[in-house]
């Protein structure tokens, strides 16, 4: 998914990794954001400087990716991920948690294997778990954790390993993220190509009688095929874009009616907004550290991880094997996989390049 953050640049687009699953928390969308070049920095300053702002309005674009795939069908799933490769895993996590809870159904179990080059990374697997789970939610699963810190060779006390969470106040002008053209996304687009195409033939049919037929006489000496295809192609163009702008504005229009009704509706209730609920009235600063996740995780340090030894000794008929880091490690684990040494290996690599 793009995300722009205007107060920092109206222009900058940078994609990120979606870490919410819309199942298990329908209201809410999570990205996860490391802060290590200018743009990302920026937005880490604007959100710990020491008097933060209230509310920060951002735009999205997307989400992008591959359909969801049937997890249920393997007895075992490896996950192996390096460095912040591991967000894509959190949502697939997160369904599994939402299909155990919700319908019981009989999950595989897990291993996620992640690596990190220090301690402080740690704390990325605290966002497994959304902000509003419990770890009874999580102890449906058997979840084994393999940690490996490449670079730290100890556990250091003196770096904070859980991550902190910043809530912002409601406003009864925010609006939920939503299509641009609505939740009825796919009957608009239909009504767009019918409609642009039934227009562009109207117009073909007014140009070739009233102008092109009087001065050619179907001679195609004046209007040779080559002029006459542009001209096909501008129409065509014109009628789409004419539609699709319709379309858009009247969209627009009634996003506007329906959240000027909700504002309404808000403003004569005493009672407060149910938003508020969801995001906390008042704005504060809260750790979650996860007790379930600690005693499901083994952290070994000043190592890498055998990836060989690791798949090789993973039992179970069918055991898909996730992989999401660095090219190196997705070559690794494919070579591993195709070896043809475990024939119960089933490799899948999740990768975005933009």
């Amino acid at each position: 998914m793009f995300i722009n953050v205007p107060s920092i640049s109206k222009l900058q687009w940078h994609p990120f990794t979606i870490t919410s699953n819309s199942k298990l928390e329908p209201e809410k969308l999570s990205v996860v954001i490391k802060s290590e070049g200018t743009w990302t920095q920026k937005l880490y300053h604007i959100l710990s400087k020491p008097s933060p702002i209230d509310r920060l309005a951002i735009s999205v674009e997307g989400p992008y990716g591959p359909a969801s795939t049937n997890y249920l069908r393997h007895d075992t799933l490896v996950m192996v991920s390096g460095g912040s490769g591991i967000t894509p895993f959190f949502s697939i996590i997160r369904e599994l948690i939402y299909l155990s809870t919700t319908f019981k159904c009989k999950t595989p179990n897990i291993v996620l294997i992640c690596s990190f080059k220090n301690t402080s990374s740690l704390s990325m697997l605290d966002l497994i778990l959304p902000i509003s789970g419990t770890p009874s939610e999580i102890s449906n699963l058997q979840l084994q954790i393999e940690a490996y810190i490449t670079r730290d060779k100890e556990f250091k006390s003196d770096i904070p390993i859980h991550p902190q969470t910043l809530w912002f106040k409601p406003n009864l002008t925010d609006a939920p993220i939503h299509a641009m053209l609505g939740p009825n996304t796919w009957l608009w687009l239909g009504a767009i190509i019918s409609s642009s195409f039934i227009i562009f033939l109207i117009i073909i049919g007014i140009i070739t009688r009233y102008y092109i037929f009087p001065i050619d006489h179907n001679t195609n000496k004046i209007f040779a095929y080559p002029l006459r295809s542009f001209l096909y192609m501008l129409v065509i163009c014109v009628s789409i874009v004419v539609v699709a702008s319709v379309a858009v504005l009247l969209n627009k229009k009634q996003n506007v009616k329906e959240a000027k009704q909700i504002q309404n509706l808000e403003g004569s209730s005493p009672t407060v907004s149910p938003n508020s609920t969801i995001y906390n009235a008042d704005r504060e600063l809260e750790s979650f550290p996860s007790q379930s996740l600690v005693e499901a995780t083994n952290v070994h340090y000043g190592t890498r991880p055998d990836l060989r030894r690791i798949l090789f000794e993973i039992k179970g008929s069918s055991v898909g094997v996730l992989v999401s880091g660095p090219k190196n490690m997705r070559q690794e684990v494919a070579a591993i996989c195709s070896s043809g040494l475990a024939e119960n290996l089933h490799f899948e690599s999740i990768s975005f390049t933009w």
